[in-house]
């Protein structure tokens, strides 16, 4: 049956839910903000943050992350509640993201990544669209050095100016096809760097902005956070703020020390800047595959009690609590946000 409007949404809706969503969702957003790219679907508008903060307020009892890993231990009901939490720290998060939950009330947890709060750095995904698909200027090849072998892409195979990269929009890492050379060079580089350690990663997206001819500042909309909106978000009882490590890298990928200093060093740093306890974690990417069971004893170890994975499973009375699964929410608007969480296809 096709639902159209959204008052026989709300009465489909109201029949639907305990049987589609039977337990808790925990909700993943990135980004609050309106780009003209978003090659990785992290940004959900403004507006649409606010339709959707109203549809759960409407039909959701939305908790805090600690009271659901509180319902998740004590062994009692699991109702159909919803969670909200962020990844990464942009500044946007707190300039737009932040306002919008104290408006309507919800409670949110935020996860900062500290290596980046406060400084002139992009996200890795960030820094490529902007050196590959952003840039002006475009070499003829590319030619970049990835844990000691060499790749080499050739850019001047695609007809239309290099400029054109910059002026296609829609296109995105789900996309079946890419549109240039340098939409494809995006794609398999991102996926390259993923596992890549965290200071070879830095040197290499060092050569690809040699060759384009682009600085290493970060462009303004998308800055992380600085400690003073993490503070000033702390003012308000709604809101907490959990570690995600101090440079993002693909954790399993590290030696067991490396880990612990990665974890360790972004849960003192939060806690030093804010002065608030961290007792939750992300790991970054989130798949089963970027962290492994030495990574949860090291959670354990430094006091952890909650961390948040970033894969579709949904939540019951055997859920790991250091592996709490989440949603990812895409740029819906309020209608399409609530037939996403009745279908079950978040």
């Amino acid at each position: 049956m096709r639902i159209r409007g959204l008052g026989r949404l709300k009465t489909q809706y109201a029949k639907l839910r305990g049987r589609l969503n039977p337990g808790p969702i925990v909700l993943l957003y990135h980004r609050v903000a309106k780009l003209s790219q978003d090659p990785h679907l992290l940004a959900v508008s403004p507006q649409h943050f606010e339709e959707q903060l109203n549809a759960m307020r409407q039909h959701y009892q939305v908790v805090s992350l600690s009271e659901l890993g509180g319902r998740l231990a004590d062994g009692g009901r699991l109702e159909p509640v919803v969670v909200i939490t962020f990844d990464d720290g942009y500044a946007d998060n707190a300039e737009f993201a932040f306002p919008l939950v104290k408006k309507y009330g919800i409670p949110v947890t935020f996860y900062l990544t500290s290596g980046f709060v406060g400084s002139t750095k992009e996200c890795l995904q960030d820094d490529l669209e902007r050196i590959l698909l952003s840039s002006h200027q475009c070499p003829d090849s590319l030619r970049i050095t990835i844990k000691g072998k060499l790749f080499i892409w050739a850019l001047n195979s695609f007809k239309a100016p290099y400029a054109s990269a910059t002026q296609i929009t829609g296109w995105n890492m789900e996309s079946k096809t890419d549109p240039t050379p340098r939409h494809l060079a995006h794609r398999e580089i991102h996926n390259l760097l993923r596992t890549v350690h965290p200071a070879e990663r830095e040197n290499i997206l060092e050569q690809l902005r040699s060759q384009f001819k682009v600085l290493s500042v970060a462009r303004p909309t998308y800055r992380a956070m600085t400690w003073a909106q993490a503070r000033m978000m702390l003012t308000c009882d709604l809101i907490s703020i959990g570690a995600h490590t101090v440079n993002h890298p693909y954790l399993s990928a590290l030696t067991l020390p490396e880990q612990n200093a990665e974890i360790l060093e972004s849960k003192q740093t939060i806690e030093k800047q804010t002065g608030q306890s961290v007792t939750t974690f992300a790991y970054p990417y989130g798949t089963r595959e970027s962290y492994t069971p030495a990574t949860i004893d090291l959670l354990k170890q430094q006091g952890f009690t909650i961390a948040c994975s970033n894969f579709r499973e949904r939540i019951g009375r055997q859920t790991d609590l250091f592996q709490i699964p989440r949603l990812v929410v895409r740029n819906w608007n309020g209608d399409d946000f609530l037939k996403q969480l009745c279908n079950g296809r978040l």
